[in-house]
């Protein structure tokens, strides 16, 4: 099938191209012609594209996907067709499935499982057997399987022997650590950030120092012991500052922002909705401008949509029962279209959710030009659209956003 894009703006920060208003004509999933004007002349499909953004498909560096073992919440097929819905080519998916992907023949199944859906889906594997912490998992076992890095997910890595462990047995292959700053501990059983706003809440708070011991700690092994570092979902002001430093000393590390804490402040939770129950926990306004700070400058390298699909069962309870997280893959774009890009660029978005995640990870970079592969998204900011049950392909809805209109929506071709 032939497709002709017509006067399409282009956003590609670093390409010869970017903020060029262009026609692009796709056959079959490949680039046959870029050019400043092209005569339809074959019958082909024409989107007009005046008003409309062209960017490379966006990858979603942290996102929870259900199958194995969780299907109902969102199984494989589900989460692809989200994807696409989403303006997304590749998804890289945590390991807390049932059973967990800590080792090689459970890579396989996903391989075999994902080959023709029509989205790149990435599993990061475990970093410790059966994501229990103790023991390192076979590494480079499931390093040359396809495991695009290494996280026991939203479990962090308590043992800073283990971790240590991690970071140097992994440099004989070039493998990236990726552990979620969250020391428990703190105070157990925390469900929301600790401030004066939520002291009238009466539920259990998490304080900054929490995430920011565990930062500060696993900064201070890659220091020791080298390694590959990757902070997933940072949510605070002090921990933005730390990074910072690191990277001002030359450190092999980057980290990732999960949407909602750029969206949302611990304010929301007034109401006791739980489609606000996330983690990271929603911290405060100045944390929250502090991280949108941090993608701006480098300090903060990827947003990721940090998507955790929910059954209605767990989320449709009192707020201190409820699991954590929203969905968002479908809505990411629509959102920040809305209420971020005021703050942050597209030149910025693009930057780190579709260039900075496919750098970090080793992963090509679409090509912007003929005989290339079509791997970009074509995105409407004016289209206003309502994400609901008829438009959705989650399994789940667990996201303060359903039923409600949403402006911008990703153009399937």
């Amino acid at each position: 099938m032939s497709i002709l894009i017509k006067s399409a703006n282009i956003t590609y920060p670093g390409h010869s191209l970017n903020g060029s208003t262009l026609d692009v004509l796709v056959e079959n999933g490949k680039i046959l012609k870029i050019a400043s004007s092209i005569e339809n002349s074959g019958n082909f499909k024409e989107i007009s594209a005046d008003g409309l953004m062209l960017f490379p498909a966006l990858v979603d560096a942290q996102c929870t996907i259900g199958e194995p073992g969780f299907e109902y919440k969102e199984d494989l097929r589900s989460a692809a067709e989200a994807a696409k819905n989403g303006g997304f080519s590749v998804l890289m998916m945590l390991p807390n499935t049932n059973p967990v992907l800590d080792n090689r023949g459970q890579l396989e199944y996903l391989k075999q499982k994902t080959a023709s859906l029509g989205i790149d889906i990435k599993p990061f594997a475990n970093i410790s057997k059966g994501g229990k912490g103790v023991d390192l998992s076979e590494m480079y076992d499931l390093h040359d399987g396809g495991a695009v890095a290494f996280s026991d997910g939203k479990h962090s890595i308590d043992d800073v022997n283990l971790m240590k462990r991690a970071l140097e047995y992994t440099q004989s292959f070039g493998g990236i650590v990726c552990n979620f700053p969250f020391d428990d501990r703190i105070n157990p059983g925390a469900m929301v950030h600790e401030s004066k706003q939520n002291i009238k809440l009466g539920i259990k708070s998490s304080p900054a120092i929490a995430e920011e011991l565990m930062v500060n700690r696993d900064l201070y092994l890659q220091r020791y012991a080298g390694g590959n570092l990757h902070l997933s979902t940072i949510s605070t002001a002090g921990s933005a500052e730390m990074i910072y430093e690191a990277k001002a000393r030359g450190q092999q590390v980057s980290c990732s922002v999960a949407l909602a804490n750029l969206l949302y402040t611990d304010e929301t939770l007034e109401g006791f909705d739980t489609n606000y129950k996330t983690m990271p926990v929603l911290r405060e306004e100045n944390d929250r401008q502090a991280l949108i700070e941090g993608l701006k400058n480098g300090v903060i390298d990827m947003i990721v949509s940090d998507h955790t699909p929910e059954n209605i069962e767990n989320k449709d309870v009192e707020f201190d029962h409820a699991s954590y997280g929203m969905t968002m893959i479908e809505t990411a774009l629509s959102l920040i279209n809305e209420h971020l890009i005021a703050d942050l660029s597209w030149d910025v978005v693009i930057q780190r959710m579709a260039i900075a995640p496919r750098k970090r990870f080793n992963i090509a970079l679409p090509d912007l030009s003929e005989g290339s592969a079509f791997e970009f998204t074509l995105f409407d900011p004016n289209h206003v659209w309502t994400y609901n049950k008829a438009s959705k392909a989650s399994k789940s809805a667990n996201t303060p956003v359903y039923n409600k209109e949403l402006k911008g929506k990703v153009v399937r071709l």
